[in-house]
C-alpha cells in the first residue's frame, strides 16, 4: 500500500471528479439537512462540491496542495485556508464552527484519529461532521493503491473512530451499492488509471438511481456517509 496522501493518480481523478455534475450533487444531496451557518470543508480539492454548498452560509475552504490554495484562491471569495487537519486545528477556528464537510479525503490522512480529534477541536457544541469516505475494504484494489489511499472503511472502524474522538453518531450507513462491483471489477481486472468514458457512462445513466438508496439503505456500498455530533 503506497504510503502518500494524495498522488498523480488522487490528482487524475480529481480532475475527473470535478466534472460529473450528477454524482457530485447526489454526494452532496446526503448532507443538504445538515449544513449549518459556518462551515469548514476539509479538502476542498478543486472546488467541484465547494460550489454546491449553501450560498448563505459562512464556507471556509481549505487544502494543503499549493496548486488547488491557488485555484481556490482565484475562483472563490470565501476564505481560502492551508490546512492540515491531521497536524493542526487553528486556535483562531476552535469552537467556532457548527459544520465541519469533507468528502474522500480522511482515506488519505495517515492518522485519521488526529485528524477526528482536530475536527473536534474545531466545532462548537452541537456543531456536526459530515464525512463521506470509502468503504469496504475487500474491494480496495489497483484504483486505491494509485491513489494513495491508507484505507478503505468499514461501517465498525468509521464509527469507533468517530467515538473515541468523542463524538456521537447521528446517522453511518453505506451508499452507492453499484458503484461496489464496479470499483471491485476495475482493481481486480482493469487499469489503475482513471477512465473519463467509463466515468461519464456512470454519472450519465447509474447516478440517477442512486436516489433510489435514500429509500433504503443498501447493506454493502462503495462508501460510507457518516454524520456526528460533537455534545
Amino acid at each position: 500500500m503506497k504510503k502518500e496522501k494524495w498522488s498523480d493518480a488522487s490528482h487524475r481523478i480529481l480532475e475527473q471528479a470535478t466534472g460529473l455534475h450528477r454524482y457530485n450533487h447526489w454526494l452532496i444531496s446526503h448532507f443538504d439537512d445538515f449544513f449549518g451557518q459556518a462551515i469548514l470543508e476539509i479538502g476542498s480539492g478543486q472546488g467541484a462540491l465547494s460550489r454546491l454548498l449553501p450560498s448563505k452560509a459562512i464556507v471556509i475552504l481549505s487544502d494543503i496542495i499549493p496548486e488547488y490554495l491557488e485555484g481556490l484562491k482565484r475562483s472563490f471569495t470565501d476564505p481560502v485556508l492551508n490546512l492540515d487537519i491531521e497536524k493542526e486545528a487553528p486556535i483562531k477556528l476552535m469552537g467556532k464552527m457548527d459544520t465541519i464537510f469533507s468528502s474522500n479525503v480522511f482515506e488519505h490522512i495517515k492518522n485519521d484519529n488526529q485528524a477526528f480529534a482536530n475536527c473536534y477541536k474545531l466545532l462548537a457544541s452541537d456543531g456536526q461532521l459530515l464525512l463521506f469516505v470509502p468503504a469496504r475494504p475487500e474491494i480496495y484494489g489497483k484504483m486505491d493503491e494509485a491513489m494513495g489511499h491508507y484505507r478503505r472503511y468499514t461501517k465498525t472502524e468509521l464509527k469507533t473512530k468517530a467515538l473515541k474522538a468523542g463524538f456521537k453518531i447521528k446517522h453511518i450507513y453505506y451508499a452507492n451499492w453499484p458503484g461496489y462491483f464496479l470499483w471491485w471489477g476495475r482493481g481486480m481486472f482493469g487499469s489503475s488509471k482513471s477512465d473519463n468514458f467509463f466515468a461519464k457512462v456512470f454519472d450519465s445513466l447509474i447516478v440517477p438511481l442512486l436516489y433510489l438508496e435514500k429509500h433504503l439503505h443498501p447493506p454493502f456500498g462503495q462508501s460510507l456517509v457518516l454524520i456526528v455530533k460533537k455534545p
